[in-house]
């Protein structure tokens, strides 16, 4: 007796039969695309068109539960009508792939998927699994194109430090593969960013280089050396701004497996801080070597930011509200008024006269020094926690005329921890914040520095 509601594929492709599930016969059909697999209803020999996005499936790779909790929870897996743009891309079509692809082979201590992963911090941004990819060579030549005529000059306010990206990046990364996928992937980010038109296709090439570098990186970083230490240090500086990048754009097409704000900001500030151990390890080394530039202030007084005197001036009053309010443990409101003194501390650093990027300065400097229950209690929602967050966030603001890869994140920030914060009391420590942000969108910043028109000094 056949099965209900079930018509039996007779044109469906060699995969779907060989799995005994029914094929949609699409081309390529839906499961294929799903798992990452050539279809074989797709003619090798045609040129492969971009189709449209679908909510057939996710590309996201699955890290399986373990029986001691990370620091950086692993992403779930949701089945939805509606994914996020990291998983409906069709990447392995945009990317060209050749009949031959198949799924690269990877130890199982460096595949995302491993129980026995000793940088959880750098998994987390793992989309696709490897693949092997043929006919690639013409669009990272346009990648490196990009870098060395376009996206090097959105890195930085200061010449030395743009040239230093311009000739030694690519220079150093055709020694170190990991390097030159991160560069090619923050290149094609940033293409993503200026041609929305092409948005997917540029959006799939990133994630694909932004994950062949995380996993060289892993390797990297289980030993690090005077001989790879630079290399490590820049690529991790890069990742650092892809994932803004990429995460932020993956955003623009929200869905159910659109990840909060929140759990966002908490995953970048686990990866900033796994990135602060390849400093630590080789310090000396990297501060004397071809990338030591970012290391040093520039020789003449730059630009201020007038938003950090203002919050300078507002943290009294939280300070006040959180050794005031009496429904908080002794531990927490300690772990609280530290965390807003280094915010104080920090934003002093960052407004010192001779001081590039200030802006980025500060939002990189505080997360790194948050201890993991601080990192917890955000991805708890702890209102206490959120309002000092939001006293961090109001600095995105500043960024985000200055840096492309801060596109939507003051807002989607904002809009996320004012949700999450209902008690009166918390409320009315963000009052400040929340009018300060509305005052902000009526009369924007000019834009001024990397990527703007008029270029700070």
């Amino acid at each position: 007796m056949p099965r209900l509601g079930h018509k039996k594929s007779r044109t469906g492709c060699r995969q779907c039969k060989a799995r005994h599930v029914k094929c949609d016969e699409s081309k390529p059909c839906s499961n294929c695309a799903r798992h990452g697999v050539l279809c074989s209803l797709v003619d090798p020999n045609a040129a492969l068109q971009v189709p449209a996005a679908s909510g057939s499936g996710s590309g996201s790779g699955r890290v399986p539960k373990r029986s001691v909790k990370p620091l950086v929870e692993r992403p779930k897996k949701e089945a939805s009508n509606s994914p996020s743009l990291a998983s409906t891309l069709p990447t392995e079509t945009i990317l060209n792939l050749s009949p031959e692809a198949t799924t690269a082979a990877t130890s199982e201590a460096d595949s995302p998927q491993s129980g026995s992963d000793a940088f959880p911090f750098i998994t987390k941004f793992v989309i696709k699994r490897e693949t092997i990819q043929a006919n690639l060579w013409l669009k990272d030549l346009e990648l490196m194109h990009h870098w060395m005529a376009d996206a090097v000059d959105t890195l930085s306010q200061r010449t030395d430090v743009k040239d230093m990206w311009r000739g030694n990046g690519p220079k150093i990364a055709t020694h170190f593969t990991y390097l030159m996928h991160e560069i090619l992937a923050l290149s094609a980010f940033h293409l993503a960013f200026l041609e929305p038109d092409k948005r997917k296709e540029h959006f799939a090439l990133g994630i694909h280089h932004q994950d062949h570098a995380l996993r060289g990186m892993r390797k990297g970083l289980r030993d690090i050396t005077e001989a790879n230490a630079s290399a490590l240090f820049a690529t991790s500086t890069l990742i650092t701004l892809s994932v803004w990048a990429s995460r932020g754009q993956d955003a623009l097409e929200p869905g159910p497996n659109t990840q909060n704000a929140i759990d966002d900001l908490v995953d970048i500030f686990a990866l900033i801080q796994g990135m602060g151990i390849v400093v630590g390890a080789a310090q000396m080394t990297i501060v004397h070597g071809p990338f030591g530039p970012i290391f040093r202030d520039p020789a003449h007084e730059t630009s201020d930011q007038p938003m950090f005197a203002q919050i300078l001036e507002h943290i009294p009053g939280l300070m006040a509200i959180i050794e005031n309010k009496e429904s908080i443990e002794e531990e927490v409101r300690r772990e609280l008024v530290t965390f807003v003194a280094l915010a104080h501390d920090t934003l002093l650093r960052s407004s010192r006269p001779c001081m590039d990027n200030r802006e980025l300065r500060f939002l990189f400097f505080w997360p790194l020094h948050l201890s993991p229950n601080f990192l917890y209690s955000l991805r708890q929602r702890h209102e206490g926690a959120l309002v000092v967050l939001m006293y961090w966030a109001v600095v995105l603001y500043a960024s985000e005329p200055i840096y492309w890869f801060m596109k939507g994140w003051p807002d989607r920030t904002m809009r996320a921890i004012s949700e999450a914060v209902v008690d009166p009391e918390w409320r009315a420590a963000i009052e400040w914040p929340l009018h300060f942000i509305e005052r902000h969108r009526s009369t924007p910043p000019s834009e001024s520095g990397p990527g703007a028109p008029a270029e700070a000094s």
